[in-house]
């Protein structure tokens, strides 16, 4: 069913304060403009997740008209298709989700969970390239193969094409040119003249602003202040108490103000500049303002302090007290161990091994469940076509052939269980200066294991980037896909429009890394020589030791 026009946002959960009273939510109408604003880290992300049901509520509770983001069911709480469909998405660097073969793909892919006919579907399409500055020649482009700007208005206009009642733009203007803000202005002012709402989250301040219906001030602490232009006009210190620097036109823009220019014209700057041009008496209204302009510039840091809700307190885990290098020496000798087993037998053991491990080390992996409930659905398909037998134009079951399946791909699951938490625990700088005092001959490195070094810190330095762009691209796919619950048959294509993008967002990490490498002289300079400030603990013996035991243990079994 294609979401109708005016289904008003409702947001319970949420601490709000509007003309100095307390709210626990908020109601946005259709027709409007909201701007989000608030410090880096402060969860502005998080929370158009939450209203997008990206992200796990949290207390939050959305209803997108008469329609909640969540239903209740035997299951649990499962996303409701009719509310996802009632909103269009482009997160922060939208663009690369954009694989397919052509601008027309993109765009027929966006409006395919909507029951259109193809006279619509065409009509909308050319619509919301127009908006972005295309026309219809852009529909048979290769996204791949045009600029980083172009490929950002492309993934706006499949959020345009979508026949929603709600427009989500996560920092919308990042790289485009000052034609492309214009035009992007004109389009969400049309797009709230035909009664669709828009939230959107903005650095880009004197652009968004002046769009904005209400804006929205999130604070540190995650509370938000709904205040109007007015209000934000004539108290920019709301800015300040949200962990925020204001923004020098902003202080001026508040010394007009203050000085008598009426708020309408100081919002719009080209009006004014118009009505003051060539009037010498009013010019003074100009200068009297500039001379009411805070002479020192408040200098508030944009970066939050809250904490990261994934941020793991390594000191919580025992581990960290260990050298690293038992620490990965005793993974190593524990994934060799259950690598061994090919009985099922030996396999259990190895999983109740890593339960305890997870367990005793307190091992992080709630970061990275969504990826391993992906691998975990990989293995399970893998399992079923392998147990399917095609001959003679019949399809029958061995069992053998599944069964066989999972038990090889279960080792590897299991050893990747304990493997994906030691990154948070074992940070790259303690792993390399522990391989280099282990590695150095009086004082030296050599070659190989300078390379062998690099290869091992990068490797772990990047598993955290690599899990982020997979959650990133994860939570991208789910917002075109307008899924509720993954089933059978839509868990492939899921499954590729997270790859895909994922796959090339890793080739460009591995250019930057490499060009990074080679601007910094890596490979070319003299290594500086080691010393010994690391020394084996009576701990780091003992685990070593237990590690060693495990694996013959495991050898044994195996063999008997």
């Amino acid at each position: 069913m294609t979401s109708a026009l005016g289904e008003d946002l409702d947001i319970h959960g949420l601490t709000v304060e509007r003309n100095g009273e307390k709210l626990n939510g908020l109601q946005l109408p259709c027709g409007t403009i909201t701007v989000l604003i608030g410090a880096n880290g402060s969860g502005k992300t998080s929370l158009m997740d939450k209203i997008a049901g990206l992200r796990a509520a949290e207390g939050v509770e959305v209803r997108y008209g008469q329609a909640p983001l969540w239903l209740v069911s035997g299951r649990g709480r499962v996303l409701n298709e009719t509310a996802l469909r009632a909103y269009a998405y482009a997160g922060q660097s939208a663009e690369d989700q954009l694989t397919m073969r052509s601008v027309r793909d993109e765009l027929v892919r966006t409006l395919k969970p909507y029951p259109l006919n193809q006279e619509d579907k065409e009509a909308r399409m050319l619509n919301a390239l127009t908006a972005v500055g295309f026309d219809a020649g852009w529909m048979g482009r290769i996204p791949l193969q045009i600029s980083g700007g172009e490929r950002r208005r492309a993934a706006l206009a499949c959020a345009l094409a979508a026949p929603t009642s709600w427009l989500f733009l996560d920092e919308p203007t990042a790289g485009l040119d000052a034609k492309a803000h214009e035009l992007l202005s004109s389009s969400l002012s049309g797009c709230r003249e035909a009664g669709q709402g828009i939230f959107l989250i903005s650095h880009d301040t004197d652009w968004s602003l002046p769009l904005a219906d209400q804006i929205l001030v999130m604070r540190l602490d995650g509370s938000l202040r709904m205040c109007s232009k007015l209000d934000l006009l004539a108290h920019p210190e709301h800015l300040q108490e949200a962990g925020m620097a204001v923004p020098e036109w902003l202080q001026f823009a508040h010394a007009m103000y203050r000085s008598g220019v009426p708020a309408e014209a100081v919002w719009d700057p080209i009006s004014l500049a118009g009505g003051l041009n060539g009037q010498r008496a009013e010019c003074s209204v100009t200068e009297q303002a500039a001379s009411l302009i805070p002479t020192a510039v408040t200098t508030l840091t944009q970066e939050a302090h809250s904490p990261n809700r994934h941020r793991v307190d390594t000191q919580s885990s025992p581990l960290t007290a260990f050298d690293p290098k038992s620490v990965w020496a005793g993974y190593v000798l524990m994934s060799a161990g259950i690598m061994l087993q090919g009985k099922w037998s030996g396999i259990a053991i190895g999983a109740l091994a890593t339960v305890l491990v997870l367990v005793i080390g307190r091992i992080p992996l709630a970061r990275w469940r969504a990826p391993i409930q992906s691998i975990t659905l990989f293995t399970l398909i893998t399992a079923v076509f392998a147990g399917l037998q095609f001959s003679n134009s019949a399809v029958s079951w061995d069992w053998s052939s599944f069964t066989g399946t999972i038990r090889s791909l279960t080792k590897p699951w299991l050893a990747m269980l304990i493997g994906f938490g030691l990154p948070l625990i074992i940070t790259p700088l303690r792993l390399r200066k522990s391989l280099e005092q282990l590695l150095a001959y009086k004082g030296r490195l050599s070659r190989w294991a300078q390379n062998l070094i690099l290869i091992v810190t990068l490797l772990l330095r990047f598993v955290p980037v690599f899990i982020a762009e997979w959650e990133r691209f994860d939570k991208l796919a789910a917002a075109r896909g307008k899924q509720s619950r993954l089933t059978w048959r839509q868990a492939p294509g899921r499954i590729r429009d997270t790859a895909l993008p994922f796959m090339l967002a890793l080739f460009r990490v591995a250019e930057d890394a490499a060009a990074a490498l080679e601007s910094r002289g890596v490979g070319r300079r003299p290594y500086p020589i080691i010393r010994k400030t690391q020394r084996w603990q009576r701990r780091d013996y003992v685990l070593a030791c237990c590690s060693i035991v495990f694996f013959i243990g495991m050898w044994l079994w195996d063999r008997g």
